[in-house]
């Protein structure tokens, strides 16, 4: 099992967990421009104005905990939790604004949740949590998935295209992570790919 780490409350109001929360905060947030705006134009405006939100928040709270020397395995949890929560999130918001993208499509994404799934199980099983870790290959993924919904919103035909390198892309990460935890005995939160 997993080390069990003490998280000090205090840490929570740090600018970089601030960030993470707020992310938190806004992801169910938007339901309302996905299904409670009848105008298609502003909803589109409100929903990719929050998801460009969501991703800044997402970079820069990393970024700030580096510089300000704030890291902590309290923020690294709460980046691990928005980060599972916001990018399956995206199919829906797909289905929702550009469903075109994916035409005919679907069982790809389908064999993506699947494989996330089995390593989010593989993981909780083996330490009795969800590590909070980010490879290359996750943030190579996470990265084209964010730029992936943008592209899907304003250039539909562009991004239907991309979509095939982008399953592969989430295959590669996936299958990656598993093996990470599949052959690792304990967490190593700065990991940075299978060859470390």
């Amino acid at each position: 099992m997993g080390e069990k780490k003490i998280i000090d409350l205090k840490q929570l109001t740090t600018i970089p967990n601030i960030l993470s929360i707020s992310r938190l905060i806004l992801i169910p947030l938007m339901i309302i421009p996905c299904f409670f705006i009848d105008n298609e134009e502003y909803a589109r405006s409100i929903f990719i104005t929050m998801f460009i939100i969501i991703g800044v928040t997402d970079k820069l709270d990393g970024t700030i905990a580096r510089y300000l020397n704030q890291t902590s395995h309290l923020g690294a949890k709460l980046d691990t939790m928005a980060d599972i929560i916001f990018y399956p999130l995206i199919a829906l918001w797909l289905y929702r604004f550009s469903p075109e993208v994916v035409d005919g499509w679907w069982g790809l994404i389908l064999i993506l949740f699947a494989l996330f799934s089995i390593k989010i199980l593989l993981a909780k099983k083996k330490f009795g949590e969800i590590p909070a870790f980010h490879t290359i290959g996750g943030k190579t993924f996470a990265a084209s998935l964010y730029f992936f919904m943008i592209i899907a919103i304003l250039y539909p035909k562009t991004a239907s295209d991309l979509f095939p390198v982008l399953c592969v892309i989430g295959y590669v990460n996936q299958i990656e992570e598993m093996y990470i935890f599949m052959t690792r005995k304990k967490i190593d939160e700065n990991i940075r790919s299978i060859f470390d």
